[in-house]
C-alpha cells in the first residue's frame, strides 16, 4: 500500500510535466536525462542491416560457377542492356565483339584481350554472379557453329602451323588434319574446345542461335535488349567493320576433309554436348 500522501497526489502525465522526475546524480547522467525528455527522437549509434541472402538462395556450386568463369572464354557482360553473351572462338567471335563494343561506345581496336573494355563473367565475384545468372530480368544468349565446321576452321586458322601448335600443344611438326583431331583429345584450347559452357538448364531458357543465322539473330538479339537503332544498322553495313581476319570460309572445305565417316564419328563423340544440347544434325557428309 502507498503512504497517504502518496495516494491523494494526482499523477502528471508524461508529457505534462516533465520537471516532475528528479533522477539522482548517480542513477541517470545528463545525457541519458535528454533521451527521456525526447523518446521519439532516439536513433541508435549501431546501423542494423538485415542480412543479404541473395548468394545462399541460389542453389549453384563451385564446379558451376568455375565453369562460367572459364576464363578462355568467359561470357561477355553488357550492364547497359543487361545482357550476358555465351561466344566461342572459331564462331565469329571476333564479329560479335565488335558489335558488343560499338553499342556500348566501346571504342577500343584490341578485341581478344582484357584491354578491349569489354566486362566479362569471370570479373564480377560469385555472388554477382549467381545474382545475375538468376535474374530474369537479365537476357542470357549463345551464339553457336556446328562443330565439324568449327574444327574445321580451328585447323585450317590454327592447327595447319607449326609455330601455332608448338606454342599451344608442343608439337613441332606439321599436323595433317586426322593428326589434328587425335591431338585436340588431349591438348586444350578455346578454339576447339567445345562450345556448351553452363548447366543445361541455363541453356533452356537462354536465345540460342546458330552460325548460318548470324544477320537475323544479331538483328533480333539487339531489339530484344534495346540496342537496334539506325546508327548499329549503319556499322553492320560496313565491310570493314565487320571484316573477319580469320575467316577460313571452311563450310565450303567440308565434304574435302571429312571425306570419311571416321573423322565425322571422332567429333560427334568429342562435342556430344553440343551436338545434343544445341540440336546439331548428325547426319554425314557425302
Amino acid at each position: 500500500m502507498l503512504p497517504k500522501d502518496l495516494n491523494n497526489r494526482t499523477l502528471l502525465p508524461w508529457s505534462q510535466d516533465q520537471s516532475a522526475i528528479r533522477p539522482t546524480k548517480e542513477l541517470v547522467n545528463r545525457t541519458f536525462l535528454q533521451w527521456t525528455r525526447h523518446p521519439f527522437n532516439i536513433r541508435p549509434t549501431v546501423k542494423i542491416t538485415q542480412p543479404n541472402n541473395t548468394c545462399s538462395d541460389h542453389k549453384m556450386n563451385k564446379q558451376i560457377i568455375q565453369q562460367l568463369k572459364y576464363r578462355h572464354s568467359s561470357p561477355i557482360v553488357v550492364p547497359k542492356y543487361k545482357l550476358i553473351f555465351f561466344w566461342s572462338e572459331k564462331s565469329a567471335c571476333t564479329y560479335w565483339k565488335r558489335l558488343l563494343q560499338f553499342i556500348q561506345g566501346i571504342n577500343k581496336t584490341i578485341l581478344h584481350d582484357p584491354r578491349s573494355g569489354l566486362k566479362t563473367l569471370n570479373m564480377f565475384n560469385n555472388c554477382k554472379i549467381m545474382d545475375m545468372m538468376n535474374n530474369e530480368q537479365w537476357l542470357k544468349a549463345a551464339f553457336v557453329r556446328e562443330p565439324r565446321e568449327r574444327i574445321l576452321s580451328s585447323y585450317l586458322d590454327k592447327g595447319q602451323h607449326r609455330h601455332v601448335m608448338n606454342e599451344v600443344c608442343k608439337i613441332n611438326r606439321t599436323l595433317s588434319f586426322n593428326e589434328f583431331l587425335e591431338i585436340i583429345k588431349h591438348c586444350k584450347n578455346g578454339h576447339w574446345d567445345k562450345q556448351f559452357r553452363a548447366p543445361e538448364y541455363f541453356y533452356k531458357q537462354m536465345m540460342v542461335r546458330k552460325f548460318s543465322e548470324i544477320s537475323s539473330y544479331t538483328e533480333r538479339l539487339l531489339k530484344r535488349i534495346g540496342a537496334w537503332n539506325e546508327k548499329v544498322q549503319n556499322w553492320l553495313k560496313s565491310s570493314k567493320q565487320i571484316y573477319q581476319p580469320h575467316a577460313t570460309n571452311a563450310k565450303s572445305k567440308l565434304v574435302t576433309y571429312y571425306n570419311d565417316t571416321k573423322s565425322q564419328d571422332l567429333i560427334f563423340d568429342l562435342f556430344s554436348d553440343d551436338y545434343k544440347v544445341f540440336g546439331f544434325d548428325r547426319t554425314y557428309f557425302k
